[in-house]
């Protein structure tokens, strides 16, 4: 290699140093925004603050189970995790109850949550894919869903995978059914709301955690200052001004567990939580 040539080939890793400097800058600029919008769900709701970070995170777990590309994986987390950015500000009965007991006016008003939430992000550009996963996380494989009813595989398979996750945390927490029987129902529609593939991917996936969220009527309660990794949450933690911190549904990892340690001041450590080992 001449001299002029390595020249050029350290400039040009110069410029791939840089290009890769300003993708890491862009992406925490977009997780910096992504929290800020998170946190207004949070105010606005306590249960769908932790809807959504439950569906988010179980969202990630199944796509890591896929093996999934972590850009794909990365979408997919925060398309769950903004899916009903649209319910901000809708009425406590649309936001807490079911579908199926809403009013047709409180009907027609919810089912405008998928693009009123696309709507709010679609014109940031690192938000355009996620755009798509909140537009279609209530249509159906059969395609009798909303708000286009788009069928099959030309719903985008993030969407698809939100549709059940977010269906199945409502199962547990809106209806009060068993995990066990939550999978039941998702195996059952396979093919009509479901993609059949997926569903039956996520009902092997989801017996691993049956276990300890039909063990929430059993829990233990321990300080919030003896709280450590791989503990499930069955009761919220909320911070003295009311605000949801952590949501019950959820495996404590190394990052949910800093989160709770950097709010020391703004919790009682010594207040009882109830979990399961």
């Amino acid at each position: 290699m001449t001299e002029q040539e390595q020249q050029q080939f350290k400039a040009l890793e110069e410029r791939v140093e840089s290009l890769r400097g300003l993708k890491k800058t862009l992406r925490r600029n977009f997780q910096d925004m992504v929290g800020l919008l998170v946190i207004t769900i949070s105010q606005s709701n306590n249960f769908l603050g932790g809807h959504i970070k439950r569906v988010a995170e179980l969202s990630k777990s199944f796509s890591e189970y896929l093996r999934f590309d972590k850009e794909t994986i990365f979408r997919i987390y925060y398309g769950a995790l903004l899916h009903d950015l649209g319910m901000v500000g809708m009425p406590q009965e649309i936001v807490s109850g079911r579908e199926k007991d809403l009013k047709e006016s409180e009907i027609a008003l919810y089912r405008k949550h998928p693009l009123i939430g696309e709507k709010m992000i679609s014109t940031a550009y690192d938000l355009k894919q996620t755009a798509r996963i909140i537009r279609g996380h209530h249509e159906e494989y059969g395609g009798d869903g909303y708000p286009d009813g788009t069928a099959g595989k030309e719903i985008p398979i993030g969407a698809r995978l939100v549709r059940f996750t977010n269906d199945y945390d409502n199962y547990i927490f809106k209806n009060q059914i068993k995990a066990s029987d939550a999978a039941s129902m998702i195996k059952e529609q396979a093919g009509y709301i479901y993609d059949p593939s997926l569903a039956r991917q996520f009902v092997e996936f989801i017996k691993q955690n049956v276990d300890k969220q039909e063990a929430a009527d059993s829990a233990t309660a321990i300080s919030i200052a003896d709280l450590q990794t791989g503990m499930y949450i069955a009761e919220n933690i909320v911070l003295q001004n009311g605000m949801l911190l952590i949501p019950k549904g959820l495996v404590l990892d190394d990052i949910m567990l800093g989160k709770i340690r950097s709010f020391d001041t703004l919790l009682d450590q010594d207040r009882k939580i109830a979990v399961v080992f």
